[in-house]
């Protein structure tokens, strides 16, 4: 077989001066020890003295540089033991061939050379050559064969071999370590111990321990005998993989062979049983150590020190601490620096000062680890005072603090918030020159966002980049956490821009917060984009994710989607777990599918998961809120026989629906029945009966149950206080409520967030006091507090019915700058605003964009406007909104079809009036009498006297009024548009019928008669009255006593007002005008000051009217009167 010859594309780099300085170890090895011949072939004589190495290194080098190549020929070799001088000849002698032009057999003697190496003990130039000869690109069988071929010639040994495995081992080449070792196998020759294991080490750390067996198996059948090394590997190899029984038989065959385990063969059983939270096993394993005479070193205490230090066992490891010291074990400044740091960890600060103390009087010298452990603990628990203070002592012992000391302290100052101190401490650090690197700005950018001050986190931010300091994954993630609190989303999306373009990729803890956030928000398409983006980077995202996702969609009522998604997470090998299964029934029972919870439910138990309180309280609230609460009520008994179904949260549950419903008698059964059942009402259960006696304006049980919160000592939460604080307010009780705001600000951690101040500003927005409202709203921003949508909506609210439109529509603008989307809250404030302002048009401009924008419009906000349009009579406006109302699924309320009733009717569209009616019964939505009555009262006017008549008819077979409240509707309708002759006859119809017109009807017939001058007529039907026992009241002496007044007949209608009060009726203000007016023309000084007398009594006018002069004090009392008038008139109005 010809040999396989290489020809190097460069010369070797200067192995004269690389390669040639191996290590002074000498080794024994073989060698050519040249010896001159003559040219003529004589032996030489030989002299007295061996000549020198440099004397040989002369001759070989002139005769090659003569070439005299035919000389080598002649030289006498003999063997001989090789020293490093052999191996510097044979490496000047490689550099000089390299050198050589056209030299065909340069691998050939590379190979050679490297043999001579090994021989003479010169591994470190050998592995140089062998690496050269692996960037040259030669295959392991060729390199292989190269070694063998020159192997015979050189006389070499089969540690070369085992040179070529470490090579490749170190060049991270495991699989051509593994073919050396088999070709050297099918050479005859044993790859050494420490080859195999160099090996197995690094199949351990690469492939795991199935391969290692494997190759362990190989080395067994090969005869290749394993040491304690060997076995070392395997034990650890097992050990990582979770098998620590197998490790640990494995240990006890060893033993059985005849192998001794060493202290590293114990110190990994220790390390992994510890690492597993076995300690006790560990401590055996360190007493079976001792029993054997292995002595445990520092490192054996420091891994049961550092594990124990880890699961916050600080205490146990300081006793550890205590046995080295007794066993004469020297401990190191790691162990104390372990030690310092799992108490530190465990916030036993003191402890930790007390071992650093310690520390010092053993005349051991800290290094700055030591403080920067010791500082970093005083800051994390707040202690940064004495964190400077050991700076200083730091400084003092010489040792200078770094980045990660000022870094510590600087987390101090954030976690304490004060963050203008750290501020001042970055500028001293750059002071001192030293880098503010990306942890520090990250420590800054992070407590800025905790603060709500994202302007300063980002002026941070873009200063950071300013400084050439490049941003890492935790910095962009604690801006975006900041940022996405706040809502900025528009922001977040330049930051994540600018982070891809710097090459900084989102990681997985990245995109669960941006998805936590979106999901929090309810913005589930972003959410979703999010999660497209994360799983195309190869982003795993875990169960926890998916079901933020789940329960976001089920939040928005997609259920059918979150079945999908829960689909979709088992093809991605994400199994749903209950918490995926409870959401999706959380989602229907919040619907009020109960049969859709059930269908999941089932799914669930097939699946194999099994349902827990939470399950069962959606299962329940599902029931609730389809109308089946006595469903419910048999299904709580049935889960009390399922061990662990039923608990306070599952009563909560119900409890929370039952109280929704307003059903305030039932919860309070199912409480008496939770404490029968031995569960205690908990905090939670309290609130919930508390929140539904305050939705209810059942303010009175609902303070007297706070009461008894604080006799059983459970504290109210925010959510008692917030729900005592919004009943009392919409209940007018300002100074109640206030005073419970303010007892709620002076209690430490209950300190009054967002809702509790909206539930005051409310209360003082319903109370017209805008002043008091400002004030609160700049508490809210002094305190940090931002304003929601639901503050926007509030103060909207509360500006538009106090007449403030003009700051309502700046307080939009507002809400549109910081970045919240209005909802159908804020359009409605909007528009109602506009339709007190009568700009309804405006208003429906709002409602247009407002449906534009995705916000479904409520019908309280299509009635208002129809209402509005149809009080102006622009009923073209009113029907256009309602038909819109229809394309919606919308139908008018009951209100909202009395405007349009009344509206048409004003406009005389009596016959479409009558069809909106029948329309209205249609929809289910019973008329009231008054439409029947306007739209008689409307027929009369036009003379539709049968018309009025048949709706009269169809008004009594509806039984909206009985037969005479019928026919006195006719009688009334038919004198308001002056026919009362007709009148009348219906009058008469019904007397004689034995129908008993109402007094209202009376009193109608008498104004028209009145004001006809028939007088006589008017005050007969006075005398009907009376004689069918009908009692006369306020009103119709009104009526009589105008008409008589302006027929100037005041003494008859002096009889009457002195009769109205004989019977105990109070005059009224039309009473005492009306009789002012006609004693006043008339000059009647005595009914005068009657008249004066009798208001004096009431209070109607004060004791200086009562003046000498008749005509100015009547007077007087006019206009007090009028005045009275016109005051009532506006509260009507405001009304």
């Amino acid at each position: 077989m010809q040999r396989p010859s290489y020809r190097t594309p460069t010369r070797f780099p200067s192995f004269g001066r690389k390669i040639s300085n191996p290590g002074s170890i000498p080794r024994r090895g073989f060698a050519g020890i040249p010896r001159a011949r003559r040219e003529d072939g004589r032996n030489p004589e030989r002299g007295s003295e061996p000549r020198t190495s440099q004397e040989i290194e002369n001759s070989i080098y002139m005769m090659l540089t003569i070439h005299r190549w035919e000389s080598l020929n002649h030289m006498d070799y003999k063997l001989a033991k090789l020293r490093k001088v052999h191996g510097k000849l044979a490496l000047k002698f490689l550099n000089w061939i390299i050198r050589q032009q056209d030299f065909d057999q340069i691998t050939h003697m590379y190979g050679i050379t490297v043999h001579i190496l090994v021989r003479a003990r010169m591994y470190e130039p050998a592995k140089s050559i062998l690496k050269h000869l692996l960037k040259m690109g030669i295959p392991c069988c060729s390199l292989f064969h190269l070694l063998m071929h020159t192997y015979c010639r050189c006389n070499s040994n089969p540690s070369v071999f085992d040179l070529l495995i470490k090579v490749y081992i170190k060049e991270g080449l495991l699989k051509d370590a593994m073919k050396t070792f088999r070709l050297m196998g099918s050479q005859g020759f044993a790859a050494s111990v420490y080859s195999c294991n160099a090996i197995l080490a690094t199949l351990a750390r690469e492939e795991g321990t199935p391969s290692v067996w494997l190759f362990y198996k190989e080395m067994l059948t090969r005869k290749i005998h394993p040491d304690v090394s060997t076995f070392n590997i395997i034990l650890n190899s097992l050990c990582v993989g979770g098998k620590l029984e197998k490790a640990i038989c494995l240990l006890k065959k060893m033993e059985k062979a005849g192998y001794s385990p060493n202290i590293v063969t114990y110190n990994t059983l220790l390390d992994w049983h510890c690492k597993k939270g076995r300690f006790k096993a560990a401590l055996k394993v360190l007493d079976c150590m001792e029993r054997k005479g292995i002595k445990a070193d520092v490192y054996t205490y420091n891994i049961l020190i550092d594990n124990l230090c880890k699961i916050n066992k600080s205490a146990r490891a300081y006793l550890l601490l205590k046995r080295m010291r007794e066993n004469k074990v020297s401990p190191t400044e790691s162990t104390y620096n372990t030690l310092i740091s799992g108490f530190c960890k465990e916030g036993k600060i003191n402890v930790a000062t007390r071992i650093f103390d310690d520390m010092l009087n053993l005349s051991m010298s800290p290094s700055c680890i030591t403080y920067n452990i010791l500082i970093n603990g005083h800051c994390q628990n707040g202690n940064t005072d004495e964190a400077l203070r050991i700076i200083s002592e730091m400084v003092a012992a010489g040792v200078m603090p770094n980045e990660i000391t000022y870094g510590a302290l600087l987390n101090g100052y954030r976690k304490a918030s004060e963050l203008d101190a750290a501020v001042d401490l970055l500028e001293k650090v750059r002071s001192e020159g030293l880098n503010i690197n990306c942890i520090m700005y990250t420590i800054f950018i992070h407590g800025f966002c905790k603060e709500g001050q994202l302007n300063r986190a980002l002026q941070f931010f873009y200063g950071m980049l300013e400084a050439g300091v490049n941003p890492d994954v935790v910095t962009y993630s604690a801006l975006i956490n900041g940022l996405s609190k706040m809502g900025k989303f528009s922001q977040i999306k330049k930051i994540l821009a600018k982070m891809h373009k710097t090459g900084v990729l989102p990681n997985h803890i990245l995109y669960a917060t941006l998805i936590c956030h979106c999901c929090k928000d309810g913005d589930v398409m972003e959410a979703m984009s999010l999660y497209a983006d994360m799983c195309r980077m190869d982003q795993y995202a875990d169960r926890i994710i998916c079901n933020q996702l789940i329960s976001a969609l089920c939040r928005r009522g997609q259920l059918r989607e979150a079945e999908q998604f829960m689909e979709h997470m088992t093809r991605m090998k994400v199994s749903p777990d209950s918490i995926s299964f409870n959401c999706i029934i959380n989602g229907y029972g919040s619907r009020g599918d109960a049969l859709g919870a059930f269908f999941i439910y089932d799914e669930m138990i097939r699946r194999g998961h099994l349902p827990n309180s939470i399950t069962y309280g959606s299962l329940l609230k599902g029931l609730c809120r389809g109308g089946n609460l006595r469903e419910a009520k048999k299904f709580l008994i049935q889960l009390h026989d399922i061990p662990f179904a039923v608990d306070n949260l599952t009563y909560n549950t119900l409890l929370v629906e039952i109280c929704k419903s307003g059903n305030l008698g039932d919860a309070l059964s199912l409480c008496d029945k939770m404490i029968e059942s031995n569960m205690i009402p908990d905090n939670y259960t309290y609130t919930i009966l508390l929140s539904g006696f305050c939705r209810k304006g059942k303010i009175i049980p609902a303070v007297l149950l706070s009461q008894k919160m604080w006799e059983k000592a459970l504290f109210p939460n925010h959510v008692a206080y917030t729900s005592l604080i919004r009943g009392l307010a919409r209940e007018g009780q300002l100074n109640a409520s206030s005073y419970l705001f303010e007892e709620m600000m002076n209690k430490e951690r209950l300190y009054p967030d967002t809702a509790a101040f909206n539930a005051m500003i409310d209360g003082y927005s319903r109370a017209g006091m805008i002043q008091q409202v400002d004030e609160l709203v700049t508490m809210m921003q002094d305190k940090g507090l931002n304003q929601n949508l639901a503050t926007y909506n509030i103060l909207m609210h509360g500006y538009v019915k106090n007449c403030h439109l003009l700051r309502s529509f700046n307080l939009y603008k507002t809400m549109l700058s910081m970045g919240f989307s209005p909802d159908n809250r804020t359009y409605h404030s909007l528009i109602l605003g506009l339709c007190k302002s009568d700009m309804m048009d405006i208003g429906v401009k709002f409602l247009e964009k407002m449906m534009l924008g995705g916000v479904i419009p409520d019908d309280l906000t299509f009635n208002m406007l129809v209402t509005k349009y149809s009080e102006k009579s622009q009923m073209t406006n009113a029907f256009k909104l309602v038909n819109s109302m229809k394309c919606l699924q919308m139908s008018p309320s009951r209100d909202t079809y009395d405007a349009i009733i009344n509206g048409l009717n004003r406009k005389g569209c009596l016959q479409q009036s009558y069809v909106v009616l029948h329309e209205m019964m249609e929809k289910g939505i019973s008329p009231k009498r008054t439409h029947y009555i306007t739209l008689i009262n409307g027929k009369c006017r036009v003379g539709d006297i049968w018309g009025a008549f048949r709706l009269k008819d169809e008004m009594e077979e509806l039984g909206l009024v009985p037969h005479e409240v019928a026919e006195s509707t006719i009688v009334r309708g038919l004198c308001k548009c002056g026919k009362l002759e007709e009148a009348m006859l219906v009058f008469d119809g019904m007397l004689r019928t034995g129908v008993m017109p109402t007094i209202a009807t009376f009193t109608t017939l008498m104004h028209g008669l009145c004001k006809e001058s028939m007088l006589a007529d008017a005050l007969f039907l006075k005398d009907v009255m009376e004689q069918y026992g009908l009692k006369l009241d306020v009103v119709t002496y009104n009526v009589l006593i105008t008409g008589l007044c302006a027929n100037d007949r005041l003494a008859d209608a002096w009889k009457l007002y002195m009769e109205m009060k004989d019977k105990g009726l109070w005059p009224n203000i039309t009473t005492y005008t009306v009789l002012i007016d006609s004693v006043y023309k008339e000059n009647k000084l005595t009914e005068g000051e009657t008249l004066l007398k009798d208001m004096l009594d009431r209070g109607l006018i004060s004791s200086q009217n009562n003046i000498s002069n008749l005509h100015q004090g009547l007077a007087n009392a006019m206009r007090r009167l009028n005045n009275l008038r016109h005051c009532r008139k506006r509260i009507n109005t405001k009304k």
